[in-house]
């Protein structure tokens, strides 16, 4: 029981920490669809395969059964809500121990 604070209060800070992935993940799709940003720049590339590698393959199952509505992707949004859902839950453990 002693250790499943510390546990849970980890796994709520690699919850945030994800959130903010997704977000910054979000945005850099933005910039390419509006060719913002410079794919040439090694830097970039390198930013940008990280943050594909990190979220993509959660986003993929997602998109099994949340399907681009009119061209928008609402995926990430449904992440997030799950996120949002997990650490709620957590907190609400946290809290009754």
């Amino acid at each position: 029981m002693i250790i499943l604070v510390p546990l849970i209060r980890l796994l709520m800070s690699f919850i945030d920490l994800y959130t903010y992935i997704v977000f910054a993940s979000v945005i850099v799709s933005w910039l390419m669809a509006a060719n913002v940003l410079n794919m040439h720049k090694a830097w970039v590339n390198q930013i940008v395969n990280a943050l594909y590698t990190l979220t993509e393959p959660v986003l993929n199952v997602i998109r099994r059964f949340v399907k681009p509505v009119g061209g928008l992707d609402f995926s990430p949004v449904v992440l997030l809500f799950g996120l949002y859902f997990i650490q709620n839950l957590l907190w609400q453990i946290l809290t009754h121990l």
